[in-house]
């Protein structure tokens, strides 16, 4: 090969020229595809703009007392009972439960979620459950936290029943000792719907120390007549016993004035 024939075989600075032109535009398409990939979001469907919360900002001081506490690790159960502390209505509820030891140490794998109803201003409920601790498991005490609720004005729950439980019985034991409680529930108005989405039956004794406590859903059923199965509860007192009826709301649509607990 010739120097002649090298040098026409040699890019002039035309060529590099273009040659950077056409990088330049490669790299720009380069550049417009990754940028589509990244705006494809925008041109799906769009996201619901999120609903605000009915609930009014919870108040501390409308955090529900609570008034008492029982759990049994040989019969794997707990309960406590928990009051209202403010003119609000307080739905929403859910409690942090965790036994501890005599010590005051909390147990590993004992802590529970509990949920609760309806609390109206001035009015008390219950929650109970399962245990899952070794049956052996000495305890010191039912450890319970709020840690969930909101607070809604009372006129929302204008047509809302009250519930209690009244008349409370003791059937005749069977054979191994056990026997049923029950109770007549109580609703005023006596025209409004009722909600109630379980029974919890504190057992207590002549000074008021909760000694057995026991849940009882009503998912399902039309009849809403409490029954609780017990074995024999020394020292419990049926005069000082309770069984509440915790209502919860029966549609997503959030109480308002004039509205009843299903909705209607």
């Amino acid at each position: 090969m010739t120097d002649d024939q090298a040098d026409g075989r040699r890019l002039q600075p035309g060529h590099w020229l273009l040659i950077g032109i056409v990088v330049l535009l490669i790299a720009a398409g380069v550049t417009i595809v990754v940028r589509r990939g990244d705006a494809d979001p925008t041109v799906a469907e769009p996201t619901p703009s999120a609903v605000p919360s009915t609930s009014a900002t919870p108040r501390p001081d409308c955090s529900p007392e609570i008034t008492a506490t029982w759990a049994d690790a040989a019969q794997f159960k707990y309960g406590f009972i928990y009051r209202s502390r403010c003119d609000q209505v307080v739905r929403e509820l859910r409690f942090r439960v965790a036994v501890v030891d005599p010590s005051g140490q909390g147990v590993p794998g004992s802590e529970e979620t509990a949920f609760g109803g309806v609390l109206f201003p001035g009015g008390e409920l219950a929650a109970a459950g399962g245990l899952h601790v070794d049956p052996d498991q000495k305890i010191g005490g039912l450890k319970v936290q709020v840690i969930n609720f909101g607070v809604y004005p009372p006129e929302n729950f204008s047509a809302w029943a009250h519930t209690e439980v009244v008349n409370l019985a003791q059937g005749k034991p069977g054979k191994f000792g056990r026997y049923d409680v029950t109770g007549t529930l109580r609703a005023q108005p006596v025209t409004a719907p009722v909600c109630v989405s379980e029974f919890v039956l504190i057992m207590r004794d002549k000074a008021d120390k909760i000694l057995f406590a026991d849940v009882d859903l009503t998912s399902g059923e039309t009849l809403l007549k409490p029954v609780f199965p017990v074995y024999p509860v020394p020292g419990a007192d049926l005069a000082h016993s309770t069984i509440y009826a915790p209502q919860t709301p029966r549609t997503e649509e959030p109480p308002g004035p004039g509205v009843s607990c299903n909705g209607s």
